[in-house]
């Protein structure tokens, strides 16, 4: 019992002594929530979204974080600069997301930030990466947002949210986009970032006090990547029909026209599969799509009795048209970029193994722009209520 005693009392003293050290820690470390990076001449622009300590049960007009820019010939240089400007020690384990900027894509590439995070031992690989349209990568970090407290934060979560509701685009992390870079059968995709409105707005404490927002950062489309450099963008709609034919959607919206052109009808899509399967003949691929779906008809705009099978059959067969025309444009983009961002070495890579082995090197340079494609599309719709609106 006295042995027992001793255990209780010396961890309980262990409990209380680090409970001590991470308290007086959190009072000489800056936590670092995201990163910018961006490229200005020979040198990289790193800023640092650094989270502002608030005081106890006080009220505070002080921001929730500050953002500190360096340049410098490399990002970890850069990094160590910030540290000169604070006065506390940067903690970058607490890092949630990497914004890279399209003037980093556009010129030297992303590999380089991809390493530093790979090979840095502060920071986690299981972190969001987006990349910038119009905009730096340091100014979107500065956009005061209006849902959230740290500006990282409402990024990270607009992400995750659009990724479970709407599909347009999804969470990369940075292994991922590593191997995507590496690999001769797939090219990589990047979610990206706009700021709507104006950026001098966007940082200002008074853009809090409009119901409506003047400024605000919007997730905007998928750049695109040839190799480890920006090779051109998608559109929203071509961003969901990329991760429609990735087999990868999971819950989304999809509209479609009534047959006068004129009024809408929508699915919600709960369910999606999707099967790609190809052959190389005489030096031309050939692959076939088959896409299914499952949708609930969430709005109906249309002049038609839903009672009727037969008008039940019609919605399908205008989704299912509306679907493939958005694979074929997609598939149109990629061919015109000439990059194959949507995967189709990596299924002849499975599908016509030896043929693969003999094509690869000339894959993205000759062989890719002359594939042909066969695309079917399946639209089923489950739930369509007992509501007639016809006359």
């Amino acid at each position: 019992m006295k042995t027992l005693g001793i255990i209780a009392f010396v961890s309980l003293f262990a409990i209380l002594s680090l409970g001590n050290i991470n308290r007086n820690e959190l009072n000489e470390v800056a936590l670092v929530y995201a990163i910018g990076i961006d490229r200005e001449a020979d040198n990289y622009v790193v800023s640092l979204q650094v989270i502002n300590p608030q005081p106890p049960n006080s009220p505070s007009d002080k921001l929730p974080v500050v953002v500190y820019d360096t340049e410098a010939k490399s990002m970890g240089k850069a990094i160590e600069m910030v540290s000169r400007k604070i006065s506390r020690q940067l903690s970058p384990a607490q890092v949630q997301l990497i914004i890279i900027g399209e003037s980093v894509a556009e010129t030297i590439g992303v590999n380089g930030v991809l390493n530093y995070i790979l090979r840095e031992p502060g920071l986690s690989s299981m972190l969001d990466i987006l990349i910038t349209k119009d905009i730096n990568a340091g100014d979107a970090l500065k956009v005061i947002p209006h849902m959230e407290d740290i500006p990282g934060s409402e990024i990270v979560k607009t992400l995750e949210n659009t990724e479970e509701n709407w599909g347009s685009h999804q969470r990369i992390l940075p292994t991922q986009l590593k191997a995507d870079i590496l690999s001769r059968g797939v090219e990589a995709i990047i979610p990206t970032i706009v700021l709507i409105g104006d950026k001098k707005v966007a940082e200002e404490k008074g853009n809090l006090e409009s119901i409506a927002p003047k400024a605000y950062l919007e997730l905007s489309g998928l750049t695109v990547m040839n190799e480890d450099k920006r090779a051109g963008w998608l559109n929203d709609n071509q961003s969901r029909s990329y991760y429609l034919i990735k087999g990868t959607l999971k819950n989304s919206y999809f509209s479609s026209y009534c047959s006068d052109q004129k009024e809408e009808f929508g699915l919600t899509i709960i369910h999606s599969k999707t099967s790609i399967h190809g052959k190389i003949n005489n030096g031309i691929p050939k692959f076939k799509i088959k896409v299914d779906l499952i949708g609930d008809l969430d709005e109906l705009n249309c002049d038609m009795d839903i009672t009727k099978p037969e008008e039940i059959k019609k919605i399908e067969t205008l989704m299912k048209k509306d679907i493939e025309a958005s694979l074929k444009d997609l598939i149109t983009q990629s061919q015109t970029l000439n990059c194959d961002f949507i995967g189709f070495g990596d299924v002849l890579r499975i599908d016509d193994k030896s043929n693969w082995k003999k094509y690869e090197k000339l894959w993205q340079k000759e062989i890719f722009a002359k594939s042909q494609y066969e695309i079917t599309a399946n639209v089923t719709v489950r739930n369509y209520g007992d509501i007639n609106i016809s006359d």
